[in-house]
């Protein structure tokens, strides 16, 4: 087989090609800012609800609904993979942060009963933000960026606010950082 000798503007136009696919298939992503937004955020909410009405299970919403959010990301990642077998750069890279943001929140999960609750749910938000931000980065889309940023300034917030006002921040940091990020990301490849 004869090399091809490609001009300067033809490598870039495929570099370029490359990088819009690998771009518009993380777009694809937005169904997962969605769908762990909405849960956390509803985890959130009820959490607070039942416990300000005195539920002594509130806490069981999270167990729940977040059970539900990983057999139905494990469905919709797996669909995915089916329509596209092979993995780009990107996303590769984005595996392996989400996939090491997930063993993180478990270990501070794990040990939230050493650290306290209050901490653990700070560390978490914590979490959205890093995760959130470095998305954002690598996908050169600045909501998520900012998102990522109001996240690290709710869990700064929340290590200062009783228990049950920081499950609320928990459910603000979704906002900020899966849900409008999420929404503009599905808008901006999906139209």
């Amino acid at each position: 087989m004869k090399p091809t000798n490609l001009t300067e503007q033809e490598s870039l136009q495929i570099i370029q090609q490359m990088v819009d696919k690998a771009k518009g298939n993380v777009g694809d992503d937005a169904i997962f800012y969605l769908l762990w937004g909405w849960l956390v955020l509803i985890a959130s909410i009820l959490h607070f609800t039942l416990n300000y009405l005195g539920n002594p299970h509130f806490w069981a919403v999270w167990p729940v609904l977040m059970t539900a959010g990983g057999i139905a990301s494990g469905i919709i990642g797996a669909r995915k993979a089916k329509k596209q077998p092979t993995k780009g750069y990107i996303d590769k890279l984005m595996g392996y942060l989400w996939g090491g943001f997930v063993i993180t929140l478990f270990i501070v999960l794990i040990q939230a009963r050493l650290i306290g609750w209050n901490y653990a749910y700070a560390i978490m938000i914590s979490l959205y933000g890093l995760a959130t931000f470095i998305s954002g980065g690598v996908l050169n889309f600045k909501p998520l960026i900012y998102g990522g940023i109001t996240a690290w300034i709710l869990s700064i917030i929340s290590f200062y606010v009783p228990m049950n006002w920081v499950v609320l921040l928990v459910g603000l940091s979704m906002i900020t950082s899966y849900l409008i990020p999420g929404y503009l990301l599905k808008n901006k490849y999906h139209g």
